[in-house]
């Protein structure tokens, strides 16, 4: 019996945050006797509460609802029916998750924040679930051609830029792994592939196919030796999945969303350390991409 779980955008962004979101759902489910989620996402308007929220028109925000929202249940197995709607629900089929949906007002925030996750998590809850498909994990293979690699996953995003990637840095560090006998794929920006098309004024190999599937892009993640990013929404996949990675960038103080004081609210972490959720090789590196940082965490 499917579990039905509500994801409203009048009430939660239209982001990768939504991951926090589906991850508290299965975790919940983990503990109950639904087999599986018939997820439902309710896009009649979009909430205005942040910066984001703000400044994305509703044309971007309707297609964010179908590149993100869309997309990100399709890496979650248990995730067996996903419905997206631009009309309120004329019901609500019990039972259903958030419980009291949709008369729960501004308690709906707590149930896409990390903290809930991190609580069912410590009462035996699995959360490392995302995965690509056998078909995407088949086309990645077929373009690596059974090559080891590692990846860069790169920031160049128009929106709060200070948290963007160090372009040079980057560069430099992919050559110094190239001497080193490693094969780089340089995943870019999603949105640098339609505006200034940053990572394609360095010699390295950008795999742009990547910045446009969810599920390929975690298929590289899947098969590479380790992955380098800086703290950006797209990569919230790889900390629900099994996937080695070292993110660098972790915290803006200048940033609500990125401060320590917002970190520790919903992760529960203090500077220097990486959530409890973790493998060994997945680390939170709280340092900037300048090229010494980048160098001191080669392998």
């Amino acid at each position: 019996m499917p579990l039905n779980v509500y994801y409203d955008t009048r009430l939660a962004p239209v982001t990768f945050d939504f991951a926090n979101f589906l991850i508290n759902a299965e975790a919940a489910r983990q503990f109950t006797s639904f087999t599986s989620i018939y997820l439902n996402v309710i896009a009649p308007d979009f909430r205005r509460m942040s910066q984001r929220d703000h400044e994305y028109e509703s044309s971007e925000k309707r297609w964010r609802v179908q590149h993100i929202l869309g997309q990100i249940p399709k890496l979650l197995p248990t995730v067996i029916r996903t419905n997206i709607q631009y009309d309120p629900p004329s019901q609500v089929v019990a039972p259903n998750y958030p419980p009291g949906y949709p008369d729960i007002g501004k308690k709906y925030l707590n149930f896409y924040s990390p903290r809930l996750m991190l609580g069912l998590y410590e009462q035996g809850a699995k959360v490392q679930l995302f995965q690509s498909s056998a078909h995407a994990k088949n086309l990645v293979r077929t373009y690596t051609r059974g090559h080891s690699y590692v990846t860069i996953s790169l920031r160049t995003s128009q929106f709060q830029t200070a948290r963007n990637s160090n372009l040079d840095a980057w560069y430099r560090f992919s050559k110094v792994l190239e001497e080193n006998g490693k094969r780089v794929l340089v995943l870019p920006d999603f949105e640098d592939c339609f505006n200034e098309r940053a990572a394609w004024k360095y010699d390295w190999n950008v795999v742009d196919f990547a910045a446009h599937d969810l599920d390929l892009r975690l298929a590289l993640y899947e098969d590479a030796d380790d992955n380098f990013i800086v703290n950006n929404g797209v990569v919230t996949v790889l900390f629900y999945s099994k996937c080695p990675f070292k993110m660098f960038n972790v915290n803006f103080s200048d940033i609500q969303t990125t401060s320590n004081k917002f970190i520790n609210l919903n992760w529960m972490v203090d500077p220097d350390e990486t959530p409890k959720i973790f493998q060994d090789n997945q680390k939170w590196i709280w340092l900037n991409d300048d090229f010494d940082n980048l160098m001191a965490h080669i392998d």
